[in-house]
């Protein structure tokens, strides 16, 4: 985070931004620009450490907040000279050159967990096998947790061990984050449901947490309908795609909400 702060203020910051005029306007759409181009430079300052941060989007409305305050947050802000200052760097930040550049952070991070998911189609056995002999050595009821893939591959074991397929011992809640697992089934790609087929009596209360910017992730409710173990959760990084796949664990609404669904099975 520091070297996110430190990039931002290091745009802001630039003798361009620093030139006063004795002139200064009072404008709704000059605090607009204010804003606007604060999130653009933090936007490029988050572009630029790539993967080195997770910026939860509370965090980077901190970053905004304090290049908006560099700016010139209260709206009074130099005149035709920063006017112009602020279209150049509009200009340079929209170019296609800049747009290209999302084309590879949006293959990279999806290509690895599709190329995971196709695997596991393939050759789930073990992943399923191992899941089964971790469940089975725990003492007592057990809350099972999976992220993506590993919520694909917990959904097929609780539907196996539902339908007599396999011995694990039901959990007392599933929970799945980020998962395509509602997707597959309606694709008749899961091993453990038919094509078409409800969740089987036995199945346990299923928690599925999802981010509409995570382009990975879907709601369950919608496939299983009229199906009260079944409970989609919302949350929001306010991360774009990928980052918003791998930011569930940095929210407290996904820790507050797996605790209530705990409490509520006891």
């Amino acid at each position: 985070m520091a070297n996110v702060l430190a990039a931002a203020q290091a745009v802001a910051s630039a003798p361009e931004f620093g030139d006063a005029c004795d002139t200064a306007v009072d404008a709704p759409a000059v605090r607009e620009l204010v804003t606007s181009t604060a999130r653009a430079v933090v936007a490029h300052a988050l572009a630029a450490v790539g993967d080195e941060v997770v910026c939860t989007g509370d965090e980077r409305d901190r970053l905004v907040d304090l290049v908006s305050a560099r700016l010139g947050g209260t709206g009074r802000f130099p005149g035709e000279r920063v006017g112009a200052v602020l279209g150049t760097l509009a200009l340079r930040l929209t170019t296609q050159p800049v747009l290209d550049r999302w084309r590879t952070p949006l293959t990279t991070g999806a290509v690895p967990a599709l190329g995971d998911i196709l695997r596991y189609q393939a050759r789930g056995g073990p992943l399923r096998d191992h899941l089964e002999q971790t469940i089975v050595s725990q003492d007592g009821p057990t809350v099972v947790i999976g992220h993506s893939l590993g919520g694909i591959a917990l959904v097929d074991s609780c539907a196996l061990a539902a339908i007599g397929q396999t011995a694990l011992p039901q959990p007392q809640l599933l929970v799945t984050v980020g998962s395509q697992a509602p997707f597959l089934h309606e694709l008749g790609a899961l091993t453990g449901l038919p094509p078409s087929a409800g969740l089987p009596p036995g199945f346990p209360r299923w928690l599925n947490v999802y981010d509409r910017r995570d382009l990975l992730a879907y709601r369950a409710e919608p496939v299983f309908t009229d199906d009260s173990r079944v409970t989609d959760h919302e949350v929001s990084s306010r991360q774009p795609f990928p980052l918003s796949h791998s930011a569930y664990w940095k929210l407290d609404a996904v820790y507050d909400r797996i605790v209530k669904e705990i409490e509520a099975s006891r």
